[in-house]
């Protein structure tokens, strides 16, 4: 006879067993899973195959300081990953990280910079500085600030809005593009800004711009696209990783009597016919050890190790066998980062407190000063120069060892004269202190590449019916974030957690903060309100090139490639601006990603447009009836003018959108009208066609708008309520 108490401990020892996990992965993912699951009560045993945490994010110990794989910027936007810093970790954001408004650019000495820096009759080198867009005068700073021409620069910022207003659906292969590909399909792009964009994607992700999915990018930039002046960009940690986040996030794990075993290699896993799963571990002497058995486990490894992992094992027992599209997982690419600690017998004058791109350097090198950042290096700071130097392209330097190193110091060494690398690694007629100074190649601590190939063979958290007791977790698994980031690590690891937790509970109380980010609609806004000016740059830009050229003699490309460039740009702006207001159209009655869109943003972005126009008319005019101006004339109070109709134009944008964002969402039964509405016009709404039509609407849009700022009657008052696209046309073709 079974008793109330035999049940009861019945039920205990299966609860035990079900909420057994091995996490296979040291990484932040399986970092982040472990802490989830373990706090939570699960008997989590952490398996990692190198001597420390952290993965990506870990640090070796050295004879001065620990040595980080690579120096990590930690968005202000990664929601999820500052939740488990502050509130499960206990550290303080403002005491342990510090606040980057920006980065800064340092050009090639030996090519001439896009525009000509002022000069101070020192021989030490121009920063030039990029800032977090969130302001404008942010904004405008960018605009001037020298690393590119004005309306290059103005381009770039305009290309990332665009992007991130795509509705793009990776399911669509039409849609599956390139970022370049993307830029060329827009007529508006110049080929500075195509460079820029490449050199910040190589900067941070070791990927080109003809590689890198423009899908993926476009869902990292979202979250950043939000307007505060005390927001910064980034933080950079005043500390090691493994002083400032390893550290702490392990003593955490051992509180919760999670197990973590490292230098503990697993060799192959098998699917057992008791819904067990077989882990085999290397040991010490190099041979496979006993095997071990779990209940779940997580595989929180990077893409090119679970792609191994999933192939071994017994035919028939392995996880390929149970899905086979995961064999795919052989085709993510990865790239690794060169990295050199170079420590300086001296203090170098002129190194700023950011992190620093050298444009046009070999590898794409960075460099950030650890002396200035580091608490742990306060006594050496005002003596010694600490640099972290970073190679994006690891195949730009073809050496080994300590050769490639040095070749990254002499690369360095152009761009700052102060450096005297010497001859060769461990030269003694230099200022570096070679028997302090450290390189890495980092071959085991790949970073993922989101090209466009990836997209469709990124594993998913778990596959319930196929692998109903294995889970995966990592950057490159699906995740909302896309692009390689920590964040993306983190939601990852969420992820594989919680489905656990619903496989063994039939629930989960295990949450993911959603990132806050403007609506597509606004987006869209923002873009028909800067549309004029960005062609309006495009326009000087085309002349800017055509001058650089005959400058050179090249007559065809001095005369008659600019003068086709420019008598295509108003077709291909009215195209534009017919394609955003259809889209901005569509978007409000039927949200592509399912939120409220208030009407003021659409009213907002209307009266936008005219004012871009407008903004953008005097640069026009300048364009097509002078060919350049001279030093006197951009300092007349005319050219004021122009700047601050600009500026006024930018201040427009952000006060729409940040109107957008304030406006509380309808009622209830007023957003369920609504969505009833849209659901019975659905066919309707998708179905305007781009016609030529569309073109004499516009211009005759245009034209009734800009009479209307003009002569100060303002915006007619909106109606209130949302219409479908096909009265949203008929409503403006009434204007002309």
């Amino acid at each position: 006879m079974t008793t109330a108490a035999s049940r009861s401990e019945a039920t205990a020892a299966l609860t035990s067993s079900d909420k057994d996990v091995a996490i296979v992965g040291g990484g932040v993912a399986g970092l982040t899973c472990a802490l989830r699951l373990s706090e939570r009560g699960y008997n989590v045993t952490l398996y990692e195959k190198a001597a420390v945490l952290g993965g990506n994010l870990s640090s070796e110990p050295g004879s001065v300081m620990d040595h980080d794989v690579y120096p990590h910027l930690f968005c202000d936007w990664y929601v999820n990953f500052w939740q488990i810093v502050e509130a499960d970790l206990g550290i303080k954001r403002h005491e342990d990280f510090d606040p980057q408004v920006g980065v800064k650019v340092l050009h090639d000495p030996n090519a001439a910079p896009p525009v000509s820096p002022e000069k101070t009759g020192e021989e030490q080198p121009t920063y030039q500085d990029l800032k977090n867009a969130t302001t404008p005068q942010h904004i405008w700073g960018n605009l001037w600030s020298g690393v590119l021409s004005p309306p290059d620069m103005f381009l770039v910022g305009f290309t990332l809005l665009d992007l991130a207003s795509q509705p793009f659906h990776p399911s669509n292969i039409l849609e599956q593009q390139t970022v370049n590909g993307f830029l060329y399909s827009r007529r508006y792009a110049t080929e500075a800004c195509a460079e820029l964009l490449n050199m910040i994607l190589m900067e941070i992700w070791s990927i080109p711009s003809d590689d890198t999915s423009a899908a993926a990018y476009k869902d990292f930039l979202r979250p950043g696209l939000r307007f505060s002046s005390a927001m910064p960009f980034a933080w950079l940690l005043r500390g090691s990783l493994a002083e400032k986040l390893i550290t702490p996030w392990c003593r955490q794990l051992e509180n919760t009597h999670c197990r973590i075993k490292t230098g503990a290699e697993v060799r192959s896993i098998n699917l057992r016919d008791d819904h067990k799963v077989e882990l085999t571990l290397k040991e010490k002497d190099g041979k496979d050890g006993p095997p071990v058995q779990h209940t779940n486990v997580v595989l929180a490894v990077p893409s090119a190790e679970l792609a191994r992992i999933v192939m071994t094992g017994d035919r028939g027992r392995r996880i390929v066998d149970k899905v086979p599209k995961l064999s795919k997982l052989r085709s993510l690419r990865t790239a690794q980062i060169l990295v050199v600690i170079v420590y300086f017998k001296e203090k170098l004058p002129n190194i700023p407190r950011e992190t620093v791109g050298l444009a046009g350097s070999l590898g794409y090198l960075t460099f950030l000063d650890i002396s200035q950042l580091w608490t742990s290096l306060s006594n050496i700071k005002e003596r010694h120069t600490v640099l972290v130097l970073a190679a994006s392209e690891a195949y730009a330097y073809p050496s080994e060892g300590e050769e490639w190193a040095h070749m990254m110091l002499k690369e360095l060494a152009r761009y700052l004269p102060t450096v005297k690398p010497g001859a060769k690694w461990n030269a003694t007629d230099s200022n570096i202190d070679y028997s302090r100074s450290w390189y890495q190649d980092n071959k085991s601590h790949t970073l993922f590449l989101n090209d466009v190939d990836s997209d469709s063979v990124q594993p998913k958290a778990y596959y319930e019916d196929e692998l109903p007791n294995v889970f995966f977790a990592g950057d490159f698994c699906v995740n909302d974030v896309k692009m390689a980031t920590v964040e993306a690590a983190v939601i990852s690891g969420l992820e594989a957690a919680r489905a656990a937790q619903m496989r063994v509970e039939g629930e989960s109380d295990i949450t993911i903060a959603p990132r806050r980010a403007p609506r597509l609609a606004e987006l869209l806004a923002m873009k028909l309100g800067l549309l004029p000016v960005a062609y309006g740059a495009t326009a000087w830009s085309t002349v800017n090139v055509a001058l650089s050229h005959l400058a050179k003699g090249e007559i065809v490309k001095g005369t008659i490639t600019p003068l086709i460039g420019l008598s295509s740009l108003p077709l291909n702006y009215l195209a534009e601006w017919a394609g955003t207001i259809d889209a901005l159209g569509v978007n409000s009655v039927s949200p592509a990603d399912g939120r409220y869109v208030p009407t003021s943003s659409i009213q907002d972005a209307l009266a936008l447009g005219a004012r871009g126009l407008l903004a953008a008319g005097d640069y026009l005019r300048q364009v097509a009836s002078e060919v350049s101006l001279d030093e006197t004339d951009k300092k007349t109070d005319k050219e004021a003018d122009k700047k601050a109709n600009l500026r006024s134009l930018l201040k427009g944008v952000l006060r729409a959108i940040d109107k957008g964002l304030q406006e509380p969402p309808p009622s209830p039964p007023a957003a369920h009208e609504r969505r009833a509405a849209t659901v019975r016009d659905k066919t309707a709404a998708t179905a305007v066609p781009i016609d030529l039509r569309w073109v004499s609407a516009a211009a005759g849009f245009l034209k009734a708008l800009g009479s209307a700022i003009d002569e100060g009657r303002g915006l007619p008052p909106g109606s209130g309520r949302y219409r479908h696209s096909s009265e949203y046309v008929r409503r403006h073709r009434a204007k002309r």
